[in-house]
């Protein structure tokens, strides 16, 4: 049994907290902390044993909590995850997780991770302490073989990194704390560099009027998931570009003109909401540490700003369901959640409602009702994983309540993430399907508004692993063509399609861009520079 407790504790010891450390090479590492602790557990009496194993079982299951989370937040947003700032994900996870596959599957998974979890923690404790059964020999011979490489290490100067019997040595606890305590270090840092950035406004001491877009609605829609992944990779750029020439058709035949560039992210494969407000804010929100200082400070966000220059202000988030924690420094005039949205349909897992009602209720109870120009902000969900079941599209004259959504209305399945290529198959359909609708919105209903169509971060790295960049696609969409040339010609192309080689727009440099160039007499403007693009 005590034979077993320690295999369990070495497999536990090399599990990686990155998936790319899945190797067999894995299998050559040695954690010097396990000869140490069945040397202590051998050598102490059964006081301090028992102490020792309660330690050692407590620092193994958070050490494992720990690189699941990591290995989670890796596969999700490209980068570890810090329990000091991101407890939120896990309730973030619970509501995917749940509108998913459904509550009572999601309570179950987890309570079965539990399980799993407790169950480990108890065979390690209990089957270390059969240590202080074994009889003299036996003993003697733990000893023997813990004081080899224990021995060895020290002769190689201290032993980590070093190889001792073919394979290579670590200490894993203490890496691991050292490795946390320079995380957290260098997130204090982080926030003291944020905190200076939110001194400095590139729009201070020039409110911006916006003169250019006088008397007109300017529209933020924001398509979910939609990354350069997706014009790019072989797997859907015949399928991007097909698409994304049917939209310029669409738009140009409706009077519409169109300049379109890549935007530099903040993020990747999720938190939407900081690039929502990096573009609100003009500051690069890598983490949601920065976006908590950011939401307790009195910069001015971009809706703030076209409200003071005579804009009505709204944002429509149909995903939102509880408090809005960031509304009291955005300070819009409306804000439309899903209840406001008054959608009277079923819904798709995630998706609380599919993206033609709420741009129909969008149209109906904000557009319409506005008492002057509107500045808006719309959130879309139709492209937000898992992918499946998606919304058939429906005649924008039926839309009326949404009860025609009545789960009869969706194609498609809920897709196990263990097989891959589904789940690509099914993301290029929900993009494809969701520019294709935006499409047909401006189409109708643009008008002489200055709509922009943005994406908000690169998927997931199930759908193409992780780019080599976070940018995302941008288009302009006026029919003031005269508009649309005041976007600087070094990143804005003519069309639907950025040019491949042009120059990224950082994401935070958005508000800037606005505030400047649209104003009666543009003044010079350039992106910012120097952004912390850490994760």
């Amino acid at each position: 049994m005590s034979s077993l407790a320690i295999c369990l504790l070495l497999v536990l010891l090399l599990i990686p907290g990155h998936p790319d450390q899945f190797t067999l090479s894995r299998l050559q590492e040695l954690p010097l902390d396990v000869p140490l602790i069945v040397l202590l557990l051998l050598l102490l009496n059964r006081t301090l044993s028992t102490m020792v194993r309660l330690l050692v079982t407590g620092a193994v299951l958070c050490l494992l909590l720990l690189r699941l989370g990591d290995l989670i937040s890796r596969a999700a947003f490209g980068r570890a995850f810090n329990p000091l700032a991101e407890w939120h994900l896990i309730q973030q996870g619970w509501t995917l997780t749940s509108d998913t596959i459904g509550k009572a599957e999601a309570i179950a998974l987890t309570g079965l991770g539990i399980g799993i979890l407790l169950t480990l923690a108890v065979l390690l404790y209990r089957g270390l302490g059969y240590l202080d059964q074994l009889n003299r020999q036996w003993r003697r011979s733990w000893l023997l073989l813990c004081c080899i490489p224990l021995l060895s290490a020290m002769a190689t100067a201290g032993g980590p990194g070093r190889h001792v019997l073919s394979l290579d040595t670590q200490w894993v606890l203490a890496g691991e704390l050292i490795d946390r305590i320079q995380y957290t270090q260098w997130a204090v840092r982080d926030q003291a560099r944020f905190s200076e950035a939110l001194q400095v406004d590139e729009l201070e001491g020039r409110e911006p009027a916006f003169a250019a877009l006088s008397g007109r609605d300017v529209i933020i829609i924001y398509v979910e998931s939609y990354g350069r992944s997706f014009v790019d990779n072989p797997q859907f750029r015949e399928q991007a570009r097909h698409r994304l020439q049917a939209v310029q058709n669409e738009t140009v035949s409706a009077g519409l003109h169109v300049r379109s560039a890549w935007v530099d992210s903040p993020i990747r494969g999720g938190r939407s909401w900081l690039a929502h407000s990096t573009v609100a804010s003009g500051l690069r929100l890598t983490n949601h540490a920065r976006f908590d200082r950011l939401i307790s400070s009195d910069r001015k966000s971009l809706p703030r700003l076209f409200k003071q220059a005579g804009w009505t202000t709204s944002v429509v988030l149909p995903v939102v369901k509880s408090h809005w924690v960031e509304g009291a420094w955005y300070q819009v005039d409306r804000f439309f959640d899903h209840a406001a949205l008054d959608y009277q349909g079923e819904g798709f897992g995630f998706v609380t409602m599919p993206d033609q009602y709420t741009l129909t209720a969008f149209e109906r109870q904000v557009r319409a009702t506005a008492d002057a120009p509107l500045m808006a902000h719309i959130g879309l969900l139709d492209s937000h994983a898992p992918w499946g079941p998606l919304p058939r599209h429906q005649a924008w004259e039926d839309i009326e309540d949404g009860s025609l959504f009545d789960g009869t209305q969706r194609y498609g399945e809920r897709h196990s993430w263990a097989r891959a290529e589904p789940v690509r198959k099914a993301y290029g359909t929900a993009v494809e399907q969701n520019l294709k609708l935006v499409g047909e919105y401006l189409a109708r209903y643009a008008d002489d508004a200055l709509v922009i169509v943005l994406g908000d971060h690169q998927p997931a790295s199930v759908i193409a692993g992780w780019a080599p960049n976070a940018h995302v696609p941008m288009h302009v969409f006026s029919a003031d063509e005269a508009l649309l040339e005041r976007l600087p010609d070094d990143m804005f192309s003519h069309g639907m399609l950025p040019a491949e080689q042009a120059t990224a727009l950082p994401m935070e440099s958005i508000r800037g861009l606005l505030g400047t160039v649209f104003e009666a007499t543009p003044s010079h403007w350039q992106p910012l520079t120097g952004s912390d693009s850490t994760t």
